[in-house]
């Protein structure tokens, strides 16, 4: 066996290094992460008969922060963690709404509506984190979903959060229809008793401001310098 030349070893190292640190913004690294993701959510599906887990799963998802996720502040870039719950969103609908989503004759769509994000913590680069994703509330219109970034602590079992977010998601059929969220899970098997209506009502005291926010499209101040 050959020994490799020196100069290939001071190319092909520091070239290594780079492609390895920056896997996740490399061409097509997104969509191949949702392709492999979707895979094993169908498959798993499919397994499970169109089967929803139950309504208030927790679904998480581990990842690791590299060089291609910080920014100059030297922590995790803000944009990341919309960019993150794309996967949790993807995830949660498939495994709460697997039905609407994987059986063609529905043509319903969930769309996101929009994300608020809450910073606590900074995430420094190769820190390993957990995003946890479940159903948080719902209307006729809108129905949301909690998140929180959650690294481990130096002391036993210690979780410290690093971030919390809420993503509204709207279900349309083709012609542009909004389907009630409640509707679309009664599609998929699930089932409302007491709890369930105590629950969704509590939250949606604290969902019912986040609406608020869409109030800055009717801003009555310009955004002229006049």
């Amino acid at each position: 066996m050959k020994n490799i030349p020196t100069k290939a070893l001071a190319i092909g190292i520091p070239v290594g290094l780079l492609l390895t640190s920056h896997l996740k913004s490399l061409p097509f690294a997104y969509t191949v992460r949702s392709w492999f993701l979707l895979r094993a959510l169908i498959k798993r599906a499919k397994e499970n008969q169109m089967k929803p887990d139950p309504l208030f799963s927790i679904i998480s998802q581990n990842h690791r922060c590299y060089l291609d996720d910080i920014d100059y502040n030297q922590h995790m870039n803000n944009g990341m963690y919309n960019k993150i719950l794309d996967f949790s969103r993807i995830h949660l609908l498939y495994t709460i709404f697997p039905r609407v989503m994987m059986e063609p004759d529905h043509h319903i769509f969930g769309h996101s509506g929009g994300v608020v994000t809450l910073f606590r913590k900074e995430i420094l680069p190769f820190a390993q984190y957990t995003v946890q994703t479940r159903i948080y509330t719902w209307n006729d219109k809108w129905l949301f979903l909690q998140h929180r970034f959650i690294m481990k602590g130096e002391e036993e079992g210690e979780d410290i959060i690093a971030c919390f977010a809420f993503s509204k998601i709207v279900f349309k059929k083709m012609s542009g229809k909004t389907v009630p969220p409640q509707e679309v899970l009664q599609l998929c098997g699930h089932h409302f008793d007491k709890d369930v209506e105590e629950r969704r009502s509590y939250n949606w005291d604290t969902a019912e401001h986040i609406l608020k926010l869409d109030k800055i499209r009717t801003d009555p101040y310009s955004w002229s310098n006049l």
